[in-house]
């Protein structure tokens, strides 16, 4: 079959339409796609992103059957499935031929609940689908036939929930942005920066070691526990790479850019050694941090850092299996957003409220951490028990009475496992905004290091101030 064009899709759903504050990074595995069938296969590829390009079901199918592409590539996570469902369900009911791919964690829910919706597709991929899609598309143009081999192949490592992982990072090619999208993938981290910022987004690593009971591959850009890294100079590669195209700030979407030390070492020492000069962020975990690596960090030119904090009470850091570590993670949590301030390293720091079993006495601990830390700005979630995770095996129970669909941790809890209500945790959680923000001298200490760049960038100073609909206390217009 001679495959001359393609249309790429990322499905969205009414979660963004939640009132806290948020940012849509790139479709990692959609990107490099796109990149391998246009420069490598000399295929003409549309991409419609509608994470930054909302659209509907039926407008997805409007455009497919306009375009009439050889080849549909659909992506698709646990809360917005049943728009990809409705989206695949009406291409096959208009008689598009286009062969048919399925990619993004939301399959799993598909394959977990027993829908149907996935026998529309030619096709699914669990996991991490690059390394896996160039071997398959190169058998697609061999033979597209409903008897082909690769169709009984790939339809049995899905049906037995096989999650494909890419072996040789460096090999990926790197993602191409236009300028609109460059714009429209913007972060809300404010930055130490006096320019207006376009966000470059890179993957250096892949795979977590770690056991988190609520950590699940639909909210992650990887799978599995074995880490697997690319080289240090493939990074700085590739930052240039996001530079000449606009690029000013480069943001790091490993899972924890901290998990594996040689991937750290190297890419700093990549960048000190090219004398770089473009500014980075990233992800990172309290346990694996420590002095060294944050000085190391900040040399190489990061600015800023995303630390999952998550809890201030021992007992639950046990229960989410966050940490074995010895030591309390309150007391290394400390040490790691002291040093950071010392260096002069930016922080942005995560919390997580209605963890199972969790009291209203240990939410109010993970409050008076949070003060205590005083990160530059702080991201409260909700837990959420996804498809994947250790959490969502252990809670069918509550789950079952549900729809997974509408379960997101930025929006109301559908139910909690913790010891409060759903609505206590709603107002616990506006309350803990309240008291960040309110705290004295956050806003004169953040303004000196932000003011400028909130100056300079006041789409994301709007889009923060938005918080305000999400910290009213309840009862109040």
């Amino acid at each position: 079959m001679t495959i001359q064009t393609a249309l790429l899709v990322r499905v969205s759903s009414a979660v963004d339409k939640v009132d806290h504050p948020q940012f849509f990074d790139p479709c990692y595995p959609l990107k490099s796609i796109q990149v391998f069938l246009e420069h490598r296969m000399g295929v003409k590829v549309w991409i419609r992103d509608c994470w930054i390009d909302p659209c509907d079901s039926q407008t997805l199918i409007d455009l497919a059957c306009r375009l009439q592409p050889d080849l549909l590539v659909v992506s698709a996570t646990s809360f917005d499935i049943h728009i990809a469902n409705a989206f695949v369900a009406g291409i096959r009911k208009s008689g598009c031929s286009s062969l048919l791919t399925g990619i993004g964690q939301g399959m799993i829910l598909n394959d977990d609940i027993g829908r149907e919706h996935d026998q529309y597709y030619d096709v699914v991929l669990l996991g991490e689908p690059e390394e896996a899609f160039f071997v398959l598309f190169e058998q697609m143009k061999n033979d597209a036939g409903p008897n082909a081999r690769w169709r009984a192949h790939y339809r049995d490592l899905y049906e037995k929930g096989t999650r494909l992982m890419v072996r040789d990072l460096d090999a990926l090619p790197f993602s191409d942005y236009t300028n609109e999208e460059l714009e429209a993938y913007r972060s809300i981290y404010p930055i130490r920066t006096h320019k207006r910022v376009k966000w470059g987004y890179l993957i250096a690593g892949r795979g977590c070691p770690h056991q988190c009971s609520f950590c699940s591959e639909v909210m992650r850009v990887s799978v599995g526990d074995r880490m697997r890294i690319r080289s240090g100079r493939s990074v700085a590669d590739e930052m240039e790479h996001l530079a000449g195209q606009g690029a000013n700030i480069i943001s790091f979407q490993d899972d924890s850019f901290s998990s594996s030390r040689k991937l750290v070492r190297d890419v700093c020492d990549e960048l000190t050694g090219r004398g770089n000069r473009i500014p980075w962020m990233a992800r990172a975990r309290v346990d694996e941090v420590d002095s060294e690596m944050l000085g190391r960090m900040k040399s190489a030119g990061c600015v800023m850092l995303g630390i999952g904090v998550e809890a201030g009470s021992q007992r639950i850091i046990k229960k989410i299996r966050k940490s074995c570590a010895p030591k309390p993670w309150a007391d290394m949590a400390r040490g790691i957003f002291r040093k950071a301030r010392e260096l002069g390293i930016g922080t942005n720091a995560y919390y997580v409220l209605g963890n199972p079993t969790e009291t209203r006495e240990e939410m109010e601990a993970t409050i008076k951490l949070a003060l205590e830390l005083g990160s530059d700005s702080i991201q409260v979630h909700f837990h959420t028990p996804y498809p994947g995770s250790s959490d969502w095996d252990d809670y069918q129970a509550f789950i079952a009475e549900h729809d997974p669909t509408k379960m997101y941790h930025y929006a109301k809890p559908q139910f909690t496992m913790s010891e409060v209500s759903v609505d206590e945790l709603m107002e616990i959680r506006a309350g803990f905004y309240r008291r960040y923000l309110l705290h004295p001298g956050f806003a004169l200490r953040h303004m000196w290091h932000y003011g400028l760049f909130y100056l300079r960038n006041p789409d994301i100073f709007r889009t923060l101030v938005g918080i305000r609909k999400i910290i009213k206390p309840v009862g109040k217009p």
